[in-house]
């Protein structure tokens, strides 16, 4: 059996600054977040490239997190309507599909370095550039500092 590898180029760049962070929503629909303040989402079954959202001028995003699919404890989740995004100002965005922004939470001192959703969705885990590690419900409330250093923390799983 053959495997063939498709590549496609765009004609015209659709981010005009630096794309800081990508995120898949499905296995065919990703979307982009750039230092432009734009969150693209691209659809390869379509070809299509759409601008979701345009973000404040002040918001510039470090690692984007969709809510996993599938079981999880309360519902069936399919597919995924909500991502998390970190951001350079020390805020927690929770962002509906639409692109609506449905919390903006003040989550670190310094810069949100990364965002991850737990395995069936019920929490997030955030680190930052302050050393903590933080442990937030779906809605945005804080839990617990799982972790307090004085260094940045750069990656979780």
């Amino acid at each position: 059996r053959e495997m063939k590898l498709k590549l496609s180029l765009q004609k015209e760049p659709k981010h005009s600054e630096l794309v800081s962070c990508v995120g898949w929503a499905s296995p065919s629909e990703l979307y982009s977040v750039g230092d432009d303040h734009q969150i693209l989402r691209w659809d390869f079954q379509s070809d299509n490239t759409n601008q979701l959202v345009q973000l404040p001028k002040e918001t510039y995003a470090t690692d984007i997190h969709w809510i996993p699919t599938g079981n999880t404890a309360k519902k069936q989740l399919s597919p995924s309507d909500l991502f998390a995004l970190a951001c350079t100002d020390g805020k927690l965005l929770l962002v509906s599909r639409l692109g609506r922004v449905e919390k903006a939470v003040e989550a670190h001192k310094g810069a949100v370095l990364g965002v991850r959703w737990s395995w069936d969705g019920t929490a997030l885990l955030t680190y930052g550039e302050d050393g903590a590690i933080k442990i937030w419900s779906k809605t945005g409330m804080l839990r617990t500092i799982l972790v307090q250093t004085s260094s940045p923390i750069y990656s979780c799983c």
